[in-house]
């Protein structure tokens, strides 16, 4: 071979690779995952005054749509703590209304209290997705379950869609120790549409303004899905809910102890089906089961309980959510205790929603 003929090779093949290089280079979204709650002990240690805090801290926002502030229901008058405490961690777009009743149900059934996150941007005037970071979600997540362990003595962590993604993330921290189980409703490991997938990677703004533009946006199936989702926000919001569920699946899940329950439709055409059983198959949980809903009122198959998406999916996921609890949480030792005495120190492209 000529010389001339192997410059000539040569040359083509930088033709070829660096442009390949040059997205492999390209900016990524990055995520600070060792971001903690802040510390609530002493400050919100009673049940009148963690009231409070949580108001003045929702106060910041005017905007917040009503029904969807972040608020604890108790499950006895006096606000004592219980043996456990559920905390709800909603999807992405969505609010504590997603799939409720379920979670009031689940709490009323094991005498729990009940402590409902909002997530950073969520029930909101639109732009506000847009200024909201993984990390925010992140904080708001350890957030929950520092107020879950001033609720009760135990945790139950459930989260749908994205907040199953948190939830996940939650179950490999220190903090885990005290997590009696979570259950994950069509938890998001990632979107049915594989090409979101590349909002997570190199370049992640820039392709989401060249394949998406500045707005996303789904039909609302009803007037009160339209009220307590946000169905058009800032597309740029995507990248950040990308990049999360990449680093949430890239995890070691094998690591997680936590008895786990994951509850999905093989049907959902919101997030992937294949990479909720993938992620399952990983869990570390000695304790661990899915239940797979064939059908749901729900015509995403993804929001599977709750009056507003699927009100006979209440009552269908209830019943293996009670059941799981039951046999993996050992029974409560003991009179539950007043917060004051043991607090702790502190979706062009179709995507989740």
């Amino acid at each position: 071979m000529s010389r001339r003929v192997r410059l000539l090779l040569i040359a083509l093949t930088a033709l070829v690779a660096l442009p390949a290089i040059a997205y492999v280079a390209g900016p990524v979204y990055r995520i600070d995952t060792q971001v903690g709650a802040p510390s609530l002990a002493g400050t919100v240690a009673e049940p009148a005054a963690l009231e409070a805090w949580l108001a003045a801290s929702e106060a910041r926002f005017p905007d917040i749509v009503s029904g969807a502030e972040k608020s604890i229901v108790w499950a006895h008058p006096d606000r004592r703590r219980t043996p456990l405490a559920v905390i709800y961690l909603h999807g992405y777009t969505a609010t504590r209304q997603e799939v409720a009743p379920l979670c009031d149900r689940l709490a009323a059934e094991l005498g729990a209290n009940l402590y409902y996150t909002r997530l950073a941007g969520h029930g909101r005037a639109p732009a506000a997705m847009g200024e909201a970071s993984a990390e925010d979600w992140l904080r708001d997540a350890a957030e929950a379950l520092a107020i879950g362990r001033m609720l009760g003595e135990r945790v139950i962590v459930v989260g749908t869609s994205t907040g199953g993604t948190l939830a996940l993330w939650l179950a490999q921290r220190s903090e885990a120790a005290d997590i009696a189980a979570q259950i994950l409703v069509s938890p998001n490991l990632g979107p049915r549409d594989e090409r979101a997938t590349l909002l997570a990677g190199p370049w992640g703004y820039q392709l989401q303004r060249l394949l998406i533009g500045e707005e996303y946006r789904w039909q609302p199936a009803n007037e009160r899905q339209a009220k307590y989702w946000t169905w058009k926000y800032p597309a740029r919001a995507l990248v950040p809910m990308m990049a999360l569920v990449k680093s949430v699946r890239g995890s070691p899940l094998e690591d997680i102890r936590v008895p786990t329950l994951v509850i999905h439709s093989p049907k959902d055409s919101v997030v992937s089906p294949v990479r909720i059983e993938e992620a399952y198959g990983r869990l570390g949980s000695p304790t661990k089961q899915i239940v797979k809903i064939e059908d749901s009122e729900d015509r995403a198959h993804h929001v599977l309980a709750g009056d507003i998406l699927a009100p006979a999916g209440t009552e269908a996921l209830l019943a293996p959510m009670l059941a799981f609890v039951r046999s993996a949480v050992p029974p409560a030792v003991g009179p539950a205790a007043r917060p004051s005495d043991q607090a702790p120190g502190v979706d062009g492209l179709s995507v989740a929603r």
